[in-house]
């Protein structure tokens, strides 16, 4: 790990095929088995622009998105002292297919420009650890 960076690295292999692992990303009745989703967000698949907006408190926007391959949903928290444009800390999925199925990366982060970055590193390490495992059992127990 480099110094002063705060970016959570975390893979998985899944079992399953590579289409399917990129629908659990991306589907809204998948992500909520994995992940939080604002109770006012509609089936809205996750596509480039797409904002996910917690009123008041945080706001993830979808600023890359390149099918069976990357998903990358940027990061906006309301009580942060920087404008968005200081920093870069963002959620990225990657998907690459090897001899077992499908190898999932999720890298989140960099979180050292933020005063208690520590916090939200620490919290995203166990977020990544608990997401992959929910994710790999979705693909693997619903083909």
């Amino acid at each position: 790990m480099m110094d002063q960076a705060l970016t959570v690295q975390d893979q998985t292999s899944i079992e399953a095929p590579l289409s399917k692992v990129w629908e659990i990303l991306i589907a809204p009745k998948y992500v909520r088995q994995w992940d939080e989703l604002p109770s006012d967000f509609g089936d809205y698949y996750l596509e480039l622009g797409r904002v996910i907006d917690w009123s008041g408190r945080s706001r993830l926007t979808v600023t890359a998105h390149e099918p069976n391959t990357l998903l990358k949903l940027s990061l906006y928290v309301e009580k942060w002292e920087q404008s968005p444009a200081a920093y870069d800390i963002a959620y990225t999925y990657r998907l690459s297919e090897n001899e077992n199925g499908v190898l999932l990366q999720v890298e989140i982060g960099d979180f050292a420009v933020l005063a208690d970055g520590q916090t939200y590193y620490d919290a995203s390490v166990e977020f990544a650890k608990t997401a992959l495992e929910k994710i790999k059992n979705l693909a693997e127990n619903r083909l």
